[in-house]
């Protein structure tokens, strides 16, 4: 795949991703990632959604930049062993009293998950899971990366039993929208059963689009996925006009999904907030200032390429700084969004051949 990334700077993204997965050709890779940073896994892994889907797409990227046929294999190896390890861990539940929902179908895939949907990887959980951020559960904005990095991996028919599988619980038939958070067992929270469209509808259109379109290329004479799926996101969106933050992830994030957007309706306002975004005051949540950064160098009209170039060069200094400590906060997602920016665009950005879709 033609993917764009900036060769100069892979060594360092690569050496980031090792400081969190350990060597990408060992026997134990994927590490675990810190027990402060995720939970414990029925299998003895430690994994979080959010970090491997990025992490996923960081090493279809280094292989996309790959020398050789055999380097490039190797990224792909790893990768494909990140989605496997994922599916073991957060496919299934932490633990006998916290049951996630078996489905009925048997596999099609050696990686086709047996429970609906993937777990965040908090480190506590409780069943039913709180409105905010506290306990495991489901999340929508972790499970539209992780399909997008199935795609980008080359799964995008495992991507389509996922979608397929989640949808009817994160949906919300009577008023339209997408459920932000379910329990482990596809349950809404108190107070999360009810919700109307918003930028998740959007990115789950735009995820299901990708996936739809990805498994046409790989099989053209397979029937058409996700066709209910789609259609339902459609007539949901019919009277909505995407949303602008000037929170650094969210920016970023819109940045991402506007480029499968025809016309990139949100342009003009992310130009006029990337200052916001782009301040170096979000170094102290570091990973969101990277989602900032992963935006403004997957659009590049967005913002001043220099003002994106010093705060590459400053993750970069604050990133050596970090590594000198015994203890970091947030170091695995801190480090592999790091390298996420560093590769961006990346597999992370949109190939010519992708649809845009009009709203």
């Amino acid at each position: 795949m033609a993917f764009q990334v900036d060769r100069r700077l892979v060594p360092e993204a690569l050496r980031l991703m090792e400081s969190v997965y350990g060597p990408l050709q060992a026997d134990t890779f994927p590490r675990p990632m810190p027990a402060g940073e995720a939970g414990a896994c029925a299998n003895g892994q430690r994994r979080y959604l959010w970090t491997d889907a990025f992490g996923v797409i960081n090493l279809v990227s280094l292989a996309a930049a790959s020398e050789s046929e055999q380097e490039a294999q190797g990224f792909m190896a790893a990768a494909l062993k990140l989605v496997t390890t994922v599916h073991q861990s957060l496919g299934r539940p932490s633990s006998p009293t916290h049951p996630m929902k078996p489905l009925s179908r048997p596999p099609s895939d050696p990686n086709s998950l047996e429970f609906v949907g993937l777990r965040i990887g908090k480190v506590h959980t409780r069943t039913p899971t709180d409105y905010g951020m506290n306990y495991d559960g489901m999340y929508w904005h972790y499970i539209d990366k992780w399909l997008l990095a199935l795609v980008r991996v080359g799964e995008p028919f495992l991507a389509a039993e996922v979608a397929q599988d989640v949808f009817p619980h994160f949906f919300d038939e009577t008023h339209k929208g997408m459920r932000w958070k379910l329990s482990v067992d596809g349950t809404p929270a108190k107070g999360l059963s009810s919700t109307s469209p918003s930028d998740d509808n959007l990115t789950a259109l735009i995820t299901f689009s990708l996936i739809a379109f990805a498994c046409h290329k790989k099989s053209p004479t397979c029937p058409p996925v996700l066709t209910p799926e789609l259609a339902a996101l459609r007539a949901s969106l019919s009277a909505y006009r995407p949303r602008v933050t000037d929170d650094p992830l969210g920016w970023g994030l819109e940045a991402l999904f506007d480029q499968w957007l025809a016309g990139r309706p949100r342009q003009r306002q992310l130009a006029a907030l990337a200052p916001c975004a782009l301040n170096p005051a979000h170094f102290s949540l570091p990973f969101r200032l990277y989602g900032a950064l992963i935006g403004a160098r997957i659009s590049p009209d967005l913002a001043d390429p220099s003002l994106t170039d010093r705060l590459v060069a400053k993750a970069l200094n604050h990133q050596r700084v970090q590594d000198a400590h015994e203890f970091e906060e947030h170091s695995a997602i801190n480090r592999v969004m790091l390298a996420s920016a560093l590769l961006a665009p990346g597999a992370l950005g949109r190939l010519p051949d992708e649809p845009e879709l009009a709203l």
